[in-house]
């Protein structure tokens, strides 16, 4: 629950900026919310209602979550929609709870259950095992209602129609397995994987290793690369603080979300220019710090603020600007 001390009835908008704060390119509310999302709403879904909380005009996800999945859903708002690309997010990490004793044509809880088996006793080690045994680099079958492609169509169009296709199989890497709960037949377990990992295909895959069908119940993502649950906010959480006037504690700027990047800094001057078109024709030497380590390099003005991201130039002598912010941001 949240209480507002102050401000309460008093917020026209969440930018809370005067007018002298637009310089010319004017002023963005441009930055990244982390919603701990609720089950029943899809990604889309969560996203739009995030738009309407904030007054926001264009907002983006930076990876789906199921609708009946919680937790980590990375929002990017504004201009942050153009950094999503260079964000640092190629683990991904789940905990999630498989039921045994049935298989849906979803592998998931919201599917049709087309079989049911008795459930034998199985022992905790046993599945330590098969769990250790799934680390690493893994080949795993696409679930059947999917949006991946084949022959230019939807592999979840082809099965609401019925159409009968073999699976595709996908490798993907697996950093960590943790049995966190054993409850049989249930269990819950702790995954970290990489970037567009199916958390229903290792459910399937761990319940033919076991010889008995299982299901995911449950999911919840706690971290998408850097950005972890004990940073998220709910929608109705986020809607208070809008209330309260204070939204914008829970906004993490541009320059802040791409703090894995080196970065050069210009004054004001320069990235006023910079943002008004004048990108090639300015020449930045490249910082010491970016040598070796990343090829993008955020170029920040003195009031830390995002002006642009640049690429490396082939004779590592100077930057190239390949994306430029023209706005202000509202921090």
């Amino acid at each position: 629950m949240i209480f507002c001390t102050e401000n309460k009835g008093k917020v026209d908008s969440i930018h809370g900026l005067s007018k002298s704060r637009d310089h010319g390119g004017g002023v963005s509310l441009s930055g990244i919310v982390v919603i701990d999302k609720k089950p029943g709403l899809s990604s889309f879904a969560a996203v739009s209602e995030v738009k309407k909380i904030l007054g926001v005009r264009k907002a983006g996800h930076t990876g789906t979550l199921d609708p009946f999945a919680t937790g980590v859903l990375v929002v990017c708002l504004e201009q942050a929609t153009r950094i999503i690309p260079f964000l640092e997010e190629k683990t991904k990490t789940y905990r999630y709870t498989i039921c045994f004793g049935a298989e849906t044509d979803t592998w998931d809880l919201t599917g049709k259950v087309i079989r049911e088996v008795d459930v034998s006793e199985v022992a905790s080690r046993a599945v330590e095992d098969i769990l250790l045994s799934l680390t690493g680099d893994i080949e795993l079958p696409v679930p059947r209602f999917s949006a991946i492609r084949r022959g230019g169509k939807r592999l979840y169009e082809m099965a609401r129609k019925g159409i009968e296709f073999e699976l595709p199989w996908r490798i993907t890497t697996i950093y960590r397995m943790e049995l966190v709960d054993f409850k049989w037949p249930e269990i819950v377990v702790e995954t970290e994987c990489e970037k567009g990992t199916y958390i229903r295909s290792i459910a399937h895959i761990i319940g033919k290793k076991l010889g008995i069908p299982g299901y995911v119940k449950e999911l919840k993502r706690l971290r998408s690369g850097r950005f972890g649950l004990e940073e998220a906010i709910s929608e109705d959480a986020l809607r208070e603080l809008v209330k309260c006037g204070v939204a914008k504690q829970r906004i993490i700027p541009m320059n802040s979300a791409l703090s894995h990047l080196p970065f050069v800094k210009i004054d004001r001057a320069r990235a006023e220019f910079i943002r008004k078109g004048g990108a090639q024709a300015v020449k930045l030497e490249v910082p010491g710090s970016a040598t070796g380590k990343a090829p993008h390099v955020r170029v920040v003005s003195d009031n830390s603020d995002l002006v642009a991201i640049a690429s490396i130039a082939g004779d590592k002598n100077f930057l190239k600007i390949i994306r430029v912010f023209p706005h202000y941001n509202a921090f």
